[in-house]
C-alpha cells in the first residue's frame, strides 16, 4: 500500500489529505498527518472516495439517442464526440454569431480561466459561471466602494472580530482551528446570524436578525460610530467619499429603529458598534454568499462594508488587509480577461455587473434569454459540470435546455442537467488528474494523480485544449499541452512543474511579494473619485435610468406588494449550511445522503404547534413558486416565523420554492434566503396515497 498527498477537491477548502493507493485503487482517504498529527477532514472529505468510486459516474462520452431529457443514450468514442462538438459550435457559430453560444463553468473551479480563453477564441462573450449566484455579487458590492478585491481579515493580529454570518465550522473547516486560537487569544468576537450555530455559541456577542435585514444592521452600527464620534475622523476626511451623504442617511437608523427591523436587541447592537469601532483593530469576516442571496443583498453587503473604512479599520495590520501574507505571482487565475467586444447575456439587465466589471457576464436569467431569445437568440451551450439545481425553480431551466440546437455537459456523474444533454462527456476527479495549486503565503503545490482515470475520463482542460484544436482557434496558451499550460501557469513565480513534482510538500514561489499595509498611500484607490465611495459614482451612473441608489440603502423584502402574506405568513430560508453538504452531487454519496434520508425542514417549536405538526410528521411547503415536501424538524436555532429547507435535493428541491424573477435588482442574485411560505402537515390518506404512487410510478411530483 502506497501512501500519497493529496488536497481535497469537494470544496474550495482544498484540505489537505493522505490517500492509500493498494493495486492501482484509492482504499483510504484521512487528514493529512504533520508533524505526527492529523490535520483531519470533515464529513465530506472523508466521504469522497465515494465521489471517485460512484455507480453514477460517467466513464465514457455519451451521444443522447432518444427524446431530450429521456436519459437514452449511446456510447461513442472521443474522436466522434470532438467531431460532432467542433461542427455543431462552427455551425451555430457561422449561422447565428458567436454569441449565441454559451459556456458555462460550473464545479470545481480549476478550469475556468482556459474555459474563459476557450470562449475568447471562440468569439462569444457570454463565458458564464456559477459565480451568477455565488460570491461575484459579495466581490461587486466591495469593488463598488473600494475598487479592488475583498480584503479579508488579518485574523492573526486583530483584537475585534465581527462575523458576519459566517459558520466556520460547517462552511470552512479548516477555519474551526483558528477560530478557537482566536478566544484563547482574547479577541472580543461579535457574531452577526439568523440563527444559532456551533459558531455563534463561542461568539461574546450573538446579534441574532431576521434574515435579509443585515443592511438595516450595518447602518444602525454606523449611526452609533458617528453620533458618538467613534469613526476615525482623519481617514474619513482624507479616503473617503460621500461622507456626508451617507451620515445623513444614516442618521434615522437608530438602533431602536434597527431593533424593530431585524430582531436584535438595540442595546447589543450598541454595544457591538462600540466593540468594532473602539477594541480596535477590527476585522469583518465575510461569508461568500449568504448575504448576497436576498433581494436587496447588494446593498445590505455595502452597509456592511462601509463599516471598514467608517471606522479606519482599512487596510491595517489587524483590519482587513489587502496583502496580510507574502503572495507569489502566477498565471491565469484572474489575469484572463472576458471577450467583451459584443453584448453578453445579462448586459441590459445588470449593467453595473458588467461596469465594475467580473470578468464574466450574468446568466440567472439564461432559463428566460434561451426561451424568449432575448436579447438574442442563445442556440448552444458547452458546460462543464453545470447542475441545473443551482437555479431558482430549476425544471425551467430544464425546460430552455430542450428548446437549444445543442446542449452538452461535460461531467462526473449522470445527474438530471446531464440527462438533459445532446452529449455528455466524461471528467476526472480530482484523484485521476494533475493540478497545480496556489496556496497561501505565496505557496504552491502540485496535486498529482493518485489512479489512473475510471474508464475514459478525461482531465477537463485537455478537452478544453483537444476541442480548441479541432475548431481552429487562436491561443498561444491553450494550443500547448497540458504540462506546458501548468508551467506556464508557475512562470512569473520563479518555479517550474518540476520543481512542484521535487517537493510533494508544495513550495513557496521563488519571486515573493511581502506583505504590505496601507497600500492605498502609494496607488489611489480604483474608483471613479480614487478614493474610498460610501456613494457610488458608479451607481450613480444609472440614479435616473435604472433607480440605482448610490448609498447603501436598505430595502425590507417583507415590504413585497405581490406577495399574499395572508396566504404565505413564513418566511422560508434555504441552504444554510449543514456540514455534511456543499451541493447536489454530494446527496448521491451514501456516507452523507444517509445523514438526512428526506428533505429535513426546520420550524420553530412555536410554529410547530401553531400548525399542529410534530417532529417527523411529513408536511407540504408551499410558495407563490411552487411546492415541495418534506419532514418536519423542530429546532430553536432560527427565530419563530422562518422556515429553513437545505438545497440540492433530488427528494424535495428547496430551490423549487423560490421564484425565478424574485432577485436582486443589481446583481441578479435569487432572494435565496428570504422568501415567502406556508406549510402543512400531510394527512394520513394523501401520504398513503403519494406512497403508493411512488411505488407504482404514477406521480413523480417529487422528481425533477
Amino acid at each position: 500500500m502506497e501512501k500519497k498527498q493529496s488536497f481535497c477537491g469537494i470544496c474550495s477548502a482544498g484540505c489537505p489529505m493522505d490517500v492509500y493507493v493498494e493495486d492501482g485503487k484509492v482504499v483510504e482517504i484521512e487528514g493529512h498527518t504533520e508533524n505526527g498529527k492529523s490535520r483531519g477532514l470533515c464529513a465530506k472529505g472523508a466521504a469522497s472516495k465515494q465521489y471517485l468510486y460512484n455507480e453514477e459516474r460517467i466513464l465514457y462520452p455519451m451521444k443522447r439517442v432518444g427524446e431530450k431529457g429521456s436519459g437514452q443514450f449511446e456510447r461513442i468514442s472521443w474522436e466522434e464526440a470532438y467531431g460532432l462538438i467542433a461542427k455543431k459550435l462552427s455551425g451555430i457559430r457561422k449561422e447565428y454569431g458567436a454569441k449565441s453560444v454559451v459556456f458555462y463553468a460550473g464545479y470545481p473551479k480549476w478550469y475556468r480561466p482556459a474555459l474563459l480563453r476557450f470562449a475568447n477564441a471562440f468569439g462569444s462573450p457570454n463565458f458564464c459561471t456559477e459565480s451568477s449566484t455565488c460570491f461575484q455579487a459579495s466581490a461587486l458590492a466591495w469593488k463598488s466602494i473600494y475598487g479592488n478585491g475583498i480584503c479579508f481579515p488579518d485574523l492573526p493580529h486583530t483584537k475585534t472580530l465581527l462575523l458576519w454570518t459566517s459558520n466556520l465550522f460547517h462552511s470552512n473547516t479548516p477555519m474551526g482551528k483558528m477560530y478557537r486560537s482566536l478566544k484563547k487569544r482574547g479577541v472580543t468576537i461579535i457574531a452577526v446570524d439568523p440563527r444559532s450555530t456551533v459558531t455563534t455559541r463561542e461568539a461574546d456577542i450573538h446579534l441574532k436578525i431576521t434574515p435579509g435585514t443585515d443592511g438595516a444592521l450595518a447602518l444602525a452600527m454606523a449611526h452609533v460610530i458617528i453620533e458618538e464620534e467613534l469613526y476615525d475622523k482623519e481617514f474619513v476626511d482624507k479616503y473617503v467619499y460621500g461622507f456626508q451623504e451617507y451620515k445623513n442617511y444614516v442618521s434615522t437608523f437608530t438602533p431602536e429603529r434597527a431593533c424593530e427591523i431585524t430582531g436584535a436587541d438595540a442595546e447589543l447592537i450598541r454595544k457591538a458598534a462600540r466593540l468594532y469601532a473602539c477594541n480596535k483593530p477590527s476585522g469583518i469576516q465575510f461569508s461568500v454568499s449568504t448575504i448576497v442571496h436576498h433581494i436587496n443583498g447588494f446593498q445590505n453587503y455595502r452597509a456592511v462594508f462601509s463599516l471598514i473604512a467608517l471606522t479606519g479599520n482599512y487596510d491595517v495590520e489587524g483590519g482587513n488587509r489587502a496583502m496580510p501574507e507574502p503572495v507569489s505571482p502566477c498565471n491565469e487565475f484572474g489575469k484572463v480577461k472576458r471577450y467583451d467586444g459584443e453584448e453578453a447575456i445579462g448586459e441590459k439587465d445588470f449593467p453595473i455587473w458588467f461596469d465594475l466589471p467580473c470578468q464574466e457576464a450574468q446568466c440567472t436569467r439564461i432559463a428566460d434569454y434561451i426561451l424568449e431569445e432575448e436579447p438574442y437568440p442563445v442556440k448552444a451551450v458547452f458546460a462543464m459540470g453545470l447542475n441545473h439545481r443551482m437555479w431558482p425553480q430549476p425544471n425551467e431551466l430544464q425546460r430552455a435546455f430542450g428548446a437549444l440546437d445543442f446542449y452538452v455537459n461535460v461531467e462526473l456523474f449522470w445527474s438530471e442537467s446531464s440527462r438533459m444533454a445532446d452529449l455528455v462527456l466524461p471528467a476526472c476527479t480530482t484523484f485521476e488528474r494533475e493540478e497545480v495549486k496556489t496556496l497561501r503565503g505565496g505557496m504552491f503545490a502540485l496535486n498529482e494523480r493518485m489512479v489512473e482515470p475510471l474508464g475514459e475520463s478525461k482531465n477537463d482542460i485537455e478537452i478544453i485544449m483537444e476541442l480548441a484544436k479541432r475548431i481552429g482557434l487562436e491561443d498561444e496558451v491553450l494550443s500547448s499541452d497540458y504540462e506546458s499550460y501548468m508551467d506556464y501557469i508557475l512562470k512569473p513565480s520563479g518555479l517550474t512543474l518540476q520543481d512542484l513534482r521535487e517537493h510533494p510538500q508544495g513550495m513557496k514561489g521563488k519571486v515573493l511579494i511581502p506583505p504590505r499595509i496601507q497600500t492605498y498611500r502609494e496607488e489611489p484607490f480604483h474608483t471613479t473619485s480614487g478614493k474610498i465611495e460610501l456613494y457610488s459614482l458608479a451607481l450613480d451612473k444609472y440614479r435616473e435610468s435604472r433607480g440605482y441608489e448610490p448609498l447603501p440603502v436598505y430595502h425590507d423584502f417583507r415590504d413585497q406588494r405581490d406577495v399574499d402574506r395572508e396566504m404565505y405568513p413564513l418566511i422560508l430560508s434555504t441552504g444554510a449550511r449543514k456540514p455534511q453538504f456543499f451541493h447536489a452531487r454530494l446527496y448521491r454519496l451514501s456516507w452523507l445522503s444517509a445523514l438526512e434520508t428526506n428533505p429535513a425542514v426546520e420550524i420553530h417549536p412555536e410554529d410547530a404547534r401553531k400548525y399542529g405538526i410534530r417532529d417527523g410528521d411529513r408536511v407540504r411547503v408551499s410558495s407563490p413558486a411552487g411546492e415541495m415536501e418534506g419532514i418536519a424538524v423542530s429546532s430553536i436555532n432560527g427565530n419563530p416565523g422562518v422556515v429553513y429547507i437545505y438545497h440540492g435535493n433530488p427528494k424535495g428541491e428547496a430551490n423549487n420554492l423560490i421564484h425565478r424573477s424574485y432577485f436582486d435588482p443589481y446583481t441578479g442574485f435569487p432572494g435565496y434566503k428570504s422568501y415567502f411560505c406556508n406549510i402543512e402537515k400531510l394527512d394520513q390518506r394523501e401520504r398513503k396515497r403519494k406512497e403508493e404512487a411512488e411505488v407504482t410510478g404514477d406521480d413523480g411530483a417529487n422528481e425533477i
